[in-house]
């Protein structure tokens, strides 16, 4: 039967464009479903990443360090006061620099019978005099201390 088809459209021109035309269409219709399919599986053509799941790239670091203000540490400052102020009484000091007022006196730690010492920390130096219950001034000019130094002092009053 196959045959018989082929000589049919052999003879009859229009049969035979028919069936090219069939044939066409039939092979047009094969070649544009892969072609169709490209664009969705193509590698350079991806969907967009949203942003929340887009990487997070790291900070870079810089090669020389950012300039930062010069900070000093605290260096303890000790006064040392040597007198025997007598039973019941206490020895203060007041002044100026990290935590010491000219208005109120702070306390000095009585060591033994002859020994009063009080140690601060500071970054600049301290001026500062002796009182003695915290309302008698010691005679002379202000003393000052610098950061991490120890300074022995034998006031009077």
């Amino acid at each position: 039967m196959k045959k018989a088809t082929r000589k049919s459209a052999s003879k009859n021109g229009a049969s035979s464009a028919r069936n090219s035309t069939k044939a066409s269409a039939i092979s047009t219709k094969t070649a544009t479903a892969p072609v169709a399919a490209l664009p969705a599986t193509s590698p350079t053509k991806s969907a967009p990443v949203p942003a929340s799941a887009a990487p997070t790239p790291a900070p870079v670091k810089s090669a020389t360090p950012a300039a930062s203000p010069v900070i000093t540490a605290a260096a303890p400052v000790t006064i040392e006061a040597k007198i025997d102020v007598g039973f019941g009484n206490n020895l203060f000091v007041r002044g100026q620099g990290e935590g010491l007022s000219w208005e109120r006196g702070i306390p000095l730690e009585n060591v033994d019978s002859q020994t009063w010492r009080l140690t601060v920390p500071a970054k600049e130096k301290l001026q500062f005099k002796l009182l003695l219950n915290d309302t008698v001034w010691a005679k002379g000019e202000d003393l000052v201390a610098t950061p991490g130094n120890k300074i022995e002092v034998t006031p009077a009053f």
